[in-house]
């Protein structure tokens, strides 16, 4: 666990106060340790983020939880990708086939009807 200390000095241009106000907006969710606020090296990314998208890409305060939260969405579908497909792969050939087979003709008739 990283303390705001550290992370300030990790992250360019990031102040105490700057870091603060984004976990008080709710952008950052570091835990608690001892009464400390503590950060995880996935805090140390969604700051660097947030940094990226507030300094070089100029995204507006009213924004940023709106990327953020269409991030962690997608984030979330992956994940649940990630599990139906080693579902898939832990059932036996012909149902794997399948699945697949149903899935092409899916995505055919997506493509034939956009």
């Amino acid at each position: 666990m990283i303390s705001e200390k550290e992370v300030t000095r990790r992250i360019e241009g990031l102040t105490i106060r700057r870091l603060r106000t984004w976990v008080s907006r709710g952008w950052v969710e570091p835990a608690l340790a001892e009464g400390n606020i503590r950060f995880r090296e996935v805090d140390i990314a969604r700051i660097e983020l947030i940094r990226q998208l507030k300094s070089d890409m100029d995204i507006n305060n009213a924004a940023v939880p709106i990327v953020l939260s269409l991030l962690d969405q997608l984030h979330g579908v992956r994940f649940e990708l990630r599990s139906l497909a080693q579902a898939v792969e832990s059932q036996h050939r012909d149902v794997q086939a399948a699945i697949l087979s149903a899935h092409d003709i899916r995505k055919r008739k997506d493509t034939d009807d956009g």
